[in-house]
Parts: C-alpha cells; structure tokens; sequence
C-alpha cells in the first residue's frame, strides 16, 4: 500500500472513478492494471481548522495501515471528508472506512 501524492494521479482518479458515499466520507475507486493498492486523502476547510483536519488523515492513514491485508489489490482510491468527520469519533470513522473495504 502507498499513498497518493502527486496531482497528476489525484485527477486520474477523479476523472474516471466508481463513487461510493458514506456517512463520513465520500470514496473513488479506480481499478489499474498493476498489483497496487494506492490511498489519497482530502480534507477539506469545511471539515474544520488545521488541527481537526490533520486528525482526520492520521486517523485515516492509521486505519488504512492497520488493515493492509484487506485492502484489494489494483485499485487506486480517494477518499474525500464530509464535514461530519470532522467531530466524529474513531470508532464511527473506522465503521465508515470498513463500508470500503466490505465493497471491493
């Protein structure tokens, strides 16, 4: 697993994406042709100040580390916070982000 930095692969999976919503989180799937399984991040200002939006990727990041061996193979995602996020708790983000992993 490796997060998603560059722009250019941000938009790849904006373009063409499958959208699936949850409570917290608004996800972009995009199958590739490589054995990879790749993670972006967007937290919006709408979510709340620098501290509150940095708590929100951490708690993302370590979730998706925690559960590495579930994520599916060729498949780039994005996942984009709803406001809700932003005073959720880890137990109701971490039951949002299982919605993904259940929806290969």
């Amino acid at each position: 697993m490796r997060f998603i930095t560059s722009k250019r692969e941000y938009q790849e999976v904006y373009i063409n994406n499958i959208k699936t919503y949850g409570n917290l989180f608004i996800y972009l799937k995009k199958k590739i042709p490589e054995d990879l399984f790749a993670v972006g991040i967007v937290v919006s200002k709408k979510v709340g100040n620098a501290v509150i939006r940095n708590r929100v990727k951490r708690r993302v990041k370590a979730f998706m580390r925690e559960n590495v061996r579930q994520h599916p193979a060729n498949l780039k995602l994005v996942i984009i916070a709803k406001p809700e996020a932003g005073t959720a708790s880890w137990q109701e983000i971490t039951s949002d982000l299982k919605l993904i992993l259940r929806n290969k």
